[in-house]
């Protein structure tokens, strides 16, 4: 019997993710800006999926009418020790992305909530609150963008439709890797950026910690030409 291959399944996504510029274009959206509202909501469906996996397993290792006996704070606390973050509509409300996009009347408020629902680290990660001038992920000004053009419902009706759940980490990694050389070769483009590939970062992340003596000190180190 011949096994599917995942990562063969997974990179079906890619032109399904790519078809979401179609609105970036139709709303006049330059095409060297796509990136900056494709990058921040492939994350949000790459952490849904992750905190949607997560769960399922915690139902497998639990039981779910266990699970579901546990009061909120309990289950808020569980969850957290996971390490994976944390979403108040998706675990107290059973909301993902895709249901709140069921109802365009009540969206806004719902989407704001779900957005605001994430753990802080999560919030700070995709720009939920990003302040004018942040880089990298700025979904808040993308959401500005979007929703001055009239095209949020619909933009966030698209991602909501790509369901990463079914696949791992390393799955989920290789479609990302896709994508994100894609996003480069547009980068290259416009101005004269260029991917850098994995075994170079890897490298240069060896030889980071190489340097860095063991200790108890958390430690942050700043990169202002690190990417993606």
């Amino acid at each position: 019997m011949t096994r599917s291959n995942p990562t063969a399944n997974i990179l079906q996504y890619e032109s399904t993710i790519w078809s979401t510029a179609d609105l970036l274009r139709g709303c006049g959206i330059k095409e060297s800006e796509w990136p900056s509202y494709m990058m921040p909501f492939f994350a949000l469906v790459m952490i849904e999926s992750r905190l949607l996996r997560m769960f399922d397993e915690l139902k497998a290792e639990l039981g779910e009418d266990t699970l579901f006996e546990i009061e909120p704070d309990d289950l808020s606390e569980l969850i957290q020790d996971k390490g994976q973050g944390y979403n108040v509509y998706i675990f107290e409300k059973s909301q993902t992305l895709k249901d709140i996009c069921q109802n365009d009347k009540a969206f806004d408020i719902d989407f704001d909530a779900y957005l605001k629902g994430f753990d802080g680290e999560t919030r700070d990660l995709l720009g939920v609150d990003a302040f004018e001038g942040e880089k990298y992920l700025d979904i808040k000004g993308a959401i500005a963008t979007l929703k001055g053009k009239k095209v949020l419902f619909s933009y966030v009706k698209e991602w909501s439709g790509i369901d990463l759940k079914p696949f791992n980490n390393s799955d989920i990694t290789t479609l990302e890797e896709h994508i994100k050389r894609r996003w480069a070769d547009i980068s290259a483009d416009t101005a004269g950026e260029q991917y850098t590939p994995d075994d170079v970062i890897a490298l240069i992340a060896e030889i980071i910690a190489s340097k860095i003596e063991d200790s108890d000190r958390l430690l942050k180190i700043y990169d202002c030409t690190c990417g993606g």
